[in-house]
């Protein structure tokens, strides 16, 4: 792997090459559920859960909260990314809970439907489905629905993006904040990035190619320009949005052009170009490069949320 020298000396050792495949799916996804499961949460941190219905599944949403506090609390929809395939792991975990911890809100985790079997639209349907319930439920919930952000990674990050994007027609209240890790937004995939990083660590150009296939194969072409943000017409009100991108990723390119389209269309972004980095590099969560970008990601919740 020819950019593995120029990794972050504090990465290299994560940096390893992860084919994508159905077989790799089900059984990585067999893993992921046992170490989520396994995985305790902070001190501190409340875990509940609930089922809603969605055209006929039932969706399970985590919650992760601060413990002992009875007052409302502004709130995240966190939707974990996995190129739509993978189930959440231990790190989505422990990053949910620092949230909820840090930005003292209430964090709503959901157990979307994946590939293979379900292909969009089936996992946005149940994000903006979850989306509606906690507008229509923020006594119940104990939650303030002018203070709700909207992040992910990845392919969550393809997700919040959408329903930033698809809101205000829904006749619901824009969220506050968007979070946008290493986001997967265009299915195009023409960018320079897309082009040039087919074999970097984690995830390359390949596999995402394998993966939007599965995921639109059931698309027509108003479909598909509806499931990636890229080519979404943006809304007039477009939350304040933080954009993370990696630098040794085929998404990096078309993180940075549309946090700058969401820019020139006048929404407050701040894009942080992480350097030295590769996607999901923060899964090595000890080392002090991913503290530091987290601390963005932190603090810019909390300047959302409390405005201050």
């Amino acid at each position: 792997m020819i950019y593995k020298k120029f990794i972050h000396p504090q990465l290299r050792n994560n940096a390893h090459r992860v084919p994508y495949n159905k077989a790799v799916i089900y059984i990585a996804n067999i893993f992921q559920s046992i170490a989520f499961h396994m995985k305790k949460v902070p001190k501190g941190i409340k875990q509940s859960k609930f089922t809603i219905q969605v055209n006929h599944l039932s969706l399970k949403t985590h919650v992760f909260e601060p413990k002992d506090s009875s007052k409302k609390l502004p709130c995240l929809l966190y939707i974990h990314g996995g190129a739509f395939s993978y189930k959440a792991s231990m790190i989505h975990k422990h990053y949910a809970c620092l949230y909820a911890l840090e930005a003292n809100c209430k964090v709503f985790f959901p157990d979307y439907h994946l590939l293979p079997k379900y292909p969009y639209p089936t996992a946005y349907e149940e994000v903006l489905a979850l989306y509606q319930y906690l507008m229509h439920h923020g006594d119940e919930l104990n939650i303030d629905i002018n203070r709700i952000g909207i992040g992910g990674d990845s392919a969550g990050a393809c997700l919040s993006a959408l329903l930033c994007n698809h809101i205000e027609k829904e006749n619901l209240i824009t969220p506050c904040a968007q979070m946008l890790i290493y986001p997967a937004v265009d299915a195009d995939m023409q960018s320079e990035s897309m082009k040039k990083y087919t074999d970097t660590p984690i995830w390359n150009a390949k596999n995402n190619q394998r993966m939007w296939k599965m995921y639109l194969r059931n698309s027509n072409e108003e479909m598909k320009r509806n499931a990636s943000p890229m080519q979404n017409v943006l809304p007039s009100k477009i939350p304040n949005t933080y954009m993370e991108a990696t630098e040794f990723d085929c998404l990096h390119d078309e993180g940075i052009f549309y946090g700058l389209r969401l820019q020139a269309a006048g929404a407050k972004v701040i894009i942080n170009d992480t350097k030295g980095t590769y996607h999901a590099y923060d899964a090595a969560i000890h080392k002090k490069i991913v503290h530091t970008h987290v601390k963005q990601r932190i603090s810019f919740l909390n300047d959302c949320f409390y405005k201050r």
